[in-house]
Formats: C-alpha cells, sequence, structure tokens
C-alpha cells in the first residue's frame, strides 16, 4: 500500500490486489433514452420537436483471482474494457481516501499481456474536483471578457488572466501526478 498525495485533491492509499485468473466473464448493457417529438398544429400552422434518441453500453467485466496463498477474490468492473482469460496474471488497483472506507477500482494490469486498463473519469476524482476546476475557468473566463470587450477595465482582465492561468496550471498538475501513478502501475510487479 503507497499514499499519495495530489496537490489539488486529499490524499489516498492506493491499494492492489493480484493472482491468477481462475474465471472471468463479460456482459454488456445498452441503456437507452430518448426525448422530443410532440407539437402542436393551429389553423394550418405549427411545428413539431425533433425526436432524439441516445444509447451507451456499458460492460461488465467480472473476475475471479487466485493469490499466491491461495486467497480468492471476486472484482465487478465497468467500463475497462478488459481484455483477460483464464491463467493471466492480473493485479487490480484501487485508492481510497483518507477518512473514507471504500474507494473505486480505476486500473488493472495484465502482467501476462503486459496490458493497463484504466478508468481515467474515476482516476482523475483523486487527482482535482472537475467541478472547481469548471467553476474556475468559468469565472476567469467572465473577467477576461469583462475585461477585454465589457470596457471593465485592466484589473478584470488580469483577474481573468491570472484564474485562466492559475485553472490551467491546477489541470498541468493533475495530469502531471495522474501519469506518475500511471508509470508506476505500469512498474508493478506482484511479489
Amino acid at each position: 500500500m503507497k499514499t499519495y498525495t495530489p496537490s489539488h485533491q486529499v490524499a489516498f492509499n492506493l491499494h492492489s490486489f493480484s493472482g491468477v485468473v481462475e474465471e472471468s466473464g463479460k456482459n454488456m448493457e445498452t441503456k437507452v433514452s430518448g426525448g422530443g417529438g410532440g407539437g402542436a398544429t393551429y389553423q394550418g400552422t405549427g411545428g413539431t420537436a425533433p425526436v432524439t434518441i441516445t444509447s451507451r453500453t456499458i460492460i461488465h467485466d467480472q473476475l475471479f483471482l487466485i493469490n499466491k496463498e491461495g486467497k480468492e477474490k471476486s472484482f465487478q468492473l465497468q467500463d475497462f474494457h478488459l481484455a483477460a482469460r483464464k491463467g493471466n496474471q492480473l493485479t487490480v488497483f484501487w485508492g481510497i481516501k483518507s477518512g473514507d472506507s471504500t474507494g473505486n477500482y480505476f486500473a488493472v494490469k495484465n502482467h501476462s499481456t503486459e496490458e493497463e486498463f484504466y478508468r481515467e473519469d474515476l482516476l482523475r476524482k483523486y487527482f482535482i474536483k472537475w467541478w472547481m476546476q469548471l467553476g474556475l475557468m468559468l469565472v476567469s473566463g467572465i473577467f477576461l471578457i469583462a475585461g477585454l470587450l465589457g470596457g471593465a477595465g485592466i484589473i478584470f482582465t488580469l483577474l481573468g488572466g491570472g484564474g485562466g492561468f492559475w485553472a490551467w496550471k491546477r489541470w498541468n498538475t493533475a495530469k502531471n501526478e495522474i501519469n506518475a501513478l500511471k508509470s508506476d502501475i505500469a512498474a508493478f510487479e506482484p511479489d
């Protein structure tokens, strides 16, 4: 277990379980949603709203791993697009933030095929708060536009530019820290 301390999030412990695949399964679930349509006409005029339909396929992987001590552990993973078969040596990684009792699976390393699989969306949650980042970029943009186009003056322009630079710096720092974690996972070898 290793502790990571991201610059813009709380510290978390990286946990892992390594073992040989005893059994694996894959299921796909498609979620379909739609809306629109309908409309009205009155005295020969009117219109209808366009119909929109979207679908999303979720891939479910189920793994049963047995480690060197004979302990078996099952994992239910979503959207990893995992490639693993019976006999492959795998390590599943998850993070637990300080103060929490559970966490998310965000990486799997297949030692047999020398591949890593990540849930990028879950991994980013451990390094940066997206809502704070989005808010910072939005406020910076408003200040910058108000300063440049709205005649609000140089102070607003400087605040907007400074806030934009800070948002970029936060994002770049998180990206570098994620890449460092990925390097640690790529180099990881089970005991």
